[in-house]
């Protein structure tokens, strides 16, 4: 059988996810215009950035307008000391007591907003008299961490005055950006809490992507009630997340995900392809069907089994059969000179003169009824990255 090799990328396998820097630049510089300028920028990377490669899309972040990155972990922020990020950051998540003086050893800041995260990092600057440069988490009403917003003045109060306590920020986070009803009391708590405080640190942020690019997200002549002069960029800077209330920020995809025919089979009328025989190919027609090296195991849910295509040669063709672990299968028939090694995109554009034709993950995200986040981490589980400008 013939084959061909259509693209110059031979990543370590023949399936992989690439990530196209110039569209993270482009969403950046426009999140970076649609913000008021005296609203610094941090790039929320946890999970690797949402499996695009953190430490190598950093670099193109900070060259537009990103200026903090945060994390989940205190492993994640060590990882971009050692790959040789410089800018500020932020651990946004809990770090147990045992690794707090990480901290101070790579120039990390934490979150903190419990009297027993004092005590850790009081004894843990016992030894090396360093302060910690922390931000305080407020629970507004998201009710995950966080110290209860009518309990956090006393407690900010406490931090400031502490030698081993560099309060540089406090925070909040919302539960619904897009729900107004929601966002609504979480504002207005945020709005008191911030009045009780005298001086404010330096960085008080509540915006997620949902929220930045929302009118009314920063303080303005006209509503100078919103304390906010962070914003923490997550999803959007990786294209996902318009929606209809938010600036004219209009972001695009980054991830592509493609993987190269590795078998083609001829396959006679009514025969079940994949586990259980879910799907037959079509009455009265001689298919061709092609298997990629690709499966559930890479993060393609096994709940869009026969729920979603690929882009090949210009032309959609139909996932068919139960997804299995590793692989998955094509009807190609439409595609006559579908050869081994031509690449299926099943993310991303084929060809960018007809974005029309692109398939992205908020459109695998309805049909598994989940969320673009959960997916994208999903992909960067074993699959290999190539980078594109």
């Amino acid at each position: 059988m013939k084959s061909r090799r259509n693209l110059p990328v031979q990543p370590r396998r023949d399936a992989w996810v690439e990530v196209n820097l110039d569209a993270i630049e482009r969403n950046a510089r426009a999140i970076r215009k649609a913000i008021p300028s005296h609203v610094e920028l941090m790039a929320i990377v946890k999970a690797d950035a949402y499996g695009h490669g953190a430490a190598m899309v950093l670099p193109t972040l900070e060259a537009s307008g990103v200026s903090q990155v945060g994390v989940a972990s205190m492993d994640e922020a060590m990882h971009l000391r050692q790959s040789g990020i410089k800018m500020p950051v932020l651990v946004i998540g809990v770090v147990p007591d045992w690794a707090v003086q990480y901290a101070t050893d790579y120039d990390i800041q934490l979150t903190i907003f419990a009297p027993h995260h004092l005590e850790s990092l009081r004894k843990a600057y016992m030894q090396d008299r360093i302060p910690f440069k922390v931000h305080i988490k407020v629970d507004t009403g998201m009710h995950r961490i966080g110290i209860a917003w009518e309990q956090a003045v006393d407690f900010i109060r406490q931090c400031q005055s502490l030698e081993y306590v560099q309060v540089e920020g406090i925070f909040s986070h919302m539960a619904d950006s897009h729900d107004a009803d929601l966002s609504r009391p979480q504002l207005e708590r945020w709005a008191q809490l911030c009045s009780q405080i005298n001086p404010l640190p330096r960085y008080v942020h509540i915006s997620n992507s949902g929220h930045a690019l929302c009118p009314g997200a920063f303080a303005s002549k006209t509503q100078p009630c919103i304390p906010n002069n962070l914003a923490r960029l997550g999803i959007a800077l990786f294209g996902y997340g318009n929606h209809p209330q938010q600036t004219n920020a209009i972001l695009q995809p980054a991830m592509s995900l493609k993987a190269r025919i590795m078998h083609i089979q001829e396959v006679p009328p009514e025969t079940g392809i994949s586990y259980g025989h879910a799907f037959k190919t079509r009455p009265g027609v001689q298919s061709r069907i092609a298997t990629v090296p690709l499966g559930y195991a890479d993060g393609v849910p096994r709940i869009l089994s026969g729920r979603i295509s690929g882009i090949l040669a210009g032309r959609r063709v139909p996932q068919v059969g139960k997804i299995t672990m590793d692989q998955m299968m094509f009807d190609v028939t439409d595609v006559p000179d579908a050869m081994l090694g031509d690449a299926i995109t099943l993310l991303g554009m084929e060809d960018e003169r007809h974005p029309e034709q692109a398939i992205w993950l908020d459109d695998w995200a309805k049909k598994a009824n989940t969320i673009e986040y959960e997916l994208m981490c999903a992909l960067r589980v074993r699959l290999p990255k190539t980078y594109t400008r």
